[in-house]
């Protein structure tokens, strides 16, 4: 039967009397340290215990020892280092946890790095768009005939529960549309529908329609609803859909 795992003891060395700074009356004696181990597939993972053999130099016959002797001899191995080849199967197996913990710092590392990456890149993205945005704004602010209108619109279809009722909504087609601002006022503007990518009939949008600079603004930075066309009912309760819009970009077109 192969026994994989348990103890046993391994002589250390052999000192002398004066090795072990012992009185003259002990040098016709020479003294094995042995160590005690834990061992697995008999490769020594940490030390357990030690003790002392004592043998004649003549003879080599183990002899006895009295409490003197004992007292001085565990001085001695106090001072006495526990080799570091009796950690080998112990270093052995911490290898792999190591490499594991490693990997998983390093992967850390890496998460953390990339969410610091993530942050900066999300930092200037909404600087960026804050200064898009204010130019965006201004451009509505000081609405100049022929100003080119880039607008994003997403149907909003309603979600019909099994009564037949509306419970909320879901998003359907996107689509990109372009006004051409035709004339302004102090307060508001006229944008007249010049191209679309839309080919669906839940709503209708409207060639021309008059919009407060106010509801453009609300729309320069996020969806929000604007009616830019007109409602096309199922019955009288439900319509097919909504639609809420966000301004891309204002081309501004020098009127000279």
């Amino acid at each position: 039967m192969v026994i994989f795992y348990g103890r046993y003891s391994i002589r250390t060395k052999t000192y002398t009397h004066q090795e072990l700074n012992l009185p003259a009356e002990y040098s016709h004696l020479k003294f094995q340290l042995y160590q005690n181990f834990f061992f697995l597939f008999f490769i020594p993972v940490f030390p357990i215990t030690k003790f002392w053999k004592v043998k004649n130099n003549t003879t080599d016959k183990e002899v006895g020892t009295d409490a003197q002797l004992r007292t001085l001899l565990n001085k001695a191995e106090a001072r006495i280092k526990t080799p570091y080849w009796a950690y080998t199967g112990f270093i052995i197996l911490m290898i792999p946890v190591l490499l594991l913990i490693g990997l998983l710092v390093t992967n850390m590392t890496k998460e953390v790095s990339r969410s610091v990456g993530r942050g900066f890149e999300s930092v200037e993205k909404r600087k960026e768009n804050d200064k898009l945005n204010e130019e965006t704004v201004a451009l509505i602010k000081s609405a100049a005939n022929k100003d080119i209108y880039h607008i994003k619109m997403i149907e909003m279809i309603p979600k019909i529960n099994v009564a037949g009722r509306r419970e909320g909504f879901k998003r359907g087609e996107r689509a990109e549309l372009t006004y051409t601002l035709s004339s302004s006022s102090e307060d508001s503007v006229v944008l007249q529908l010049s191209k679309h990518d839309y080919h669906w009939d839940k709503v209708a949008l409207k060639k021309e329609v008059t919009v407060a600079k106010q509801d453009l603004i609300n729309i320069a930075g996020s969806y929000k609803t604007l009616y830019l066309y007109e409602r096309i009912k199922i019955n009288d309760q439900l319509i097919k859909a909504e639609a809420v819009f966000a301004i891309d970009r204002i081309e501004s077109v020098d009127p000279y």
